[in-house]
């Protein structure tokens, strides 16, 4: 499907208020999204959409559904998806799957690594969908964290920021953006934020000798987003997880690392967040907190609920506009590389 240029200053005063939909990225449940879902989108045009292994049958359903969404939004849609290599892979059929960032780490096979990425970029492209949630920086030093485990490069900083860079580069360079995550950092956590609240006691200094280098490494590489985790990271903030915490996304990572592009949340439905959280109030503190883009992977209703939240802040005059700004600012600068 051809897509029209859009002009970045006539969209950004379109963009009113109601039009706050571009800070979230949502899943639909099925092979086909609802057409409760594409109401949903063209409505408050919303920014993202995230596809899972439920969403996807054939890749001629996958391209469809894809073309079907981009339809209803009047400003590109980012359709993101995790196909890191390895054990996590949304697409497997008639799909080129590569092995896991270890063994390409334990290998330190780089051509290999530029491979594999620069082959699922171009595959992901095909099918329409424009940005890859990966790679994994996250250095492991834990060898019993079965969260990371081998989706990680490696236990050493520098080669993980090497390796990462190579595959930011490759899928860059195919048209498709990277993600850089799971910052601050959790190579050594033993708990899963898919189930509960992981705790990180490292001190800062360890953070910045071992975590941040590859962040740094992905900035400088000029990664398009970074994804937060779900986890205190009691040396950096010892009160809130790191997607609820300004001290770690603004002062950490905006102004200490210097890091300008889109800053995204994990799954704001995962049990660690949740079960200690009210989903919407946390999805506005994460926005608060720094990022750009709200993510939540399913269920129409809570994801609506959330939506109408944001606006209530809105007609209450409560909404942080200049966050606001700068949060769809990023976001419509790097949609009009989809359309350049």
């Amino acid at each position: 499907m051809e897509r029209q240029k859009f002009n970045l200053h006539s969209i950004k005063e379109k963009l009113d208020y109601p039009k706050l939909g571009q800070l979230f990225s949502l899943g639909y449940q099925g092979s086909e999204p609802s057409v409760e879902f594409l109401n949903l989108i063209q409505k408050y045009q919303i920014g993202g959409v995230i596809l899972f292994s439920a969403n996807i049958k054939t890749k001629e359903q996958l391209k469809e559904s894809i073309e079907l969404l981009q339809e209803k939004a009047e400003i590109p849609l980012f359709v993101m998806i995790d196909q890191e290599g390895g054990r996590i892979n949304r697409i497997t059929e008639n799909f080129p799957v590569f092995r896991s960032n270890l063994f390409y780490g334990e290998n330190k096979d780089k051509e290999g690594i530029r491979k594999a990425y620069s082959q699922t970029a171009r595959e992901l492209k095909k099918l329409g969908i424009n940005v890859n949630l990966a790679p994994v920086v996250d250095v492991l030093t834990n060898s019993s964290n079965t969260v990371i485990g081998d989706r990680s490069f490696g236990s050493d900083p520098a080669l993980v920021a090497e390796l990462s860079k190579i595959a930011i580069q490759a899928l860059k360079e195919e048209g498709v953006f990277a993600c850089a995550k799971h910052f601050p950092g959790i190579g050594d956590i033993s708990d899963d934020p898919h189930g509960s609240l992981p705790f990180n006691h490292n001190s800062r200094e360890r953070f910045e000798r071992i975590d941040f280098l590859p962040f740094k490494t992905a900035i400088s590489s000029e990664v398009d987003f970074i994804m937060s985790t779900h986890v205190i990271s009691t040396g950096l903030d010892p009160t809130f997880p790191a997607t609820l915490s300004k001290k770690i996304c603004s002062d950490i990572l905006r102004k200490g690392l210097n890091f300008k592009k889109i800053l995204i949340s994990d799954d704001m439905q995962m049990k660690g967040m949740r079960n200690n959280f009210p989903l919407e109030d946390a999805c506005y503190r994460a926005f608060e907190a720094g990022h750009d883009m709200i993510l939540i992977s399913e269920n129409l209703e809570e994801q609506t609920k959330v939506i109408e939240h944001f606006e209530k802040k809105i007609k209450n005059k409560d909404l942080n506009l200049s966050r606001f700004a700068e949060a769809t600012g990023r976001i419509l600068a790097l949609k009009e590389k989809i359309c350049s």
